[in-house]
């Protein structure tokens, strides 16, 4: 993956009753994204709380993943791997770390 801006991301927006009320998502000094259209403040937020959790959730994922794929316990002799998609996950591992 690419490198991106260091996190934490925060938001912050216009006074509520400002005309056009844009949201900013930004580290420290820099200005990463302006929001605009509805639910401003929805999409900000959403938008740096996906971005602030994502290597947290990409590491979990993985970790479970080979916990998975290293287990040595019964349910894993059966075929479906104890209810376990580990090629889903694996999926999904490969779409969080692929550069956009």
């Amino acid at each position: 993956m690419s490198e991106h801006t260091e996190l934490p991301w925060e938001t912050e927006g216009n006074a509520s009753d400002a005309p056009d009320p844009r949201w900013q998502i930004f580290n420290e000094d820099i200005i990463l994204a302006v929001t605009c259209g509805g639910n401003d403040r929805a999409n900000a937020e959403f938008i740096v709380l996906a971005c602030n959790s994502h290597k947290e959730l990409l590491d979990m994922i993985k970790d479970f993943a080979a916990r998975i794929r290293d287990s040595e316990d019964w349910w894993m002799e059966c075929p479906d791997r104890g209810g376990f998609d580990l090629d889903a996950i694996e999926v999904l591992i490969a779409k969080a770390e692929a550069t956009p």
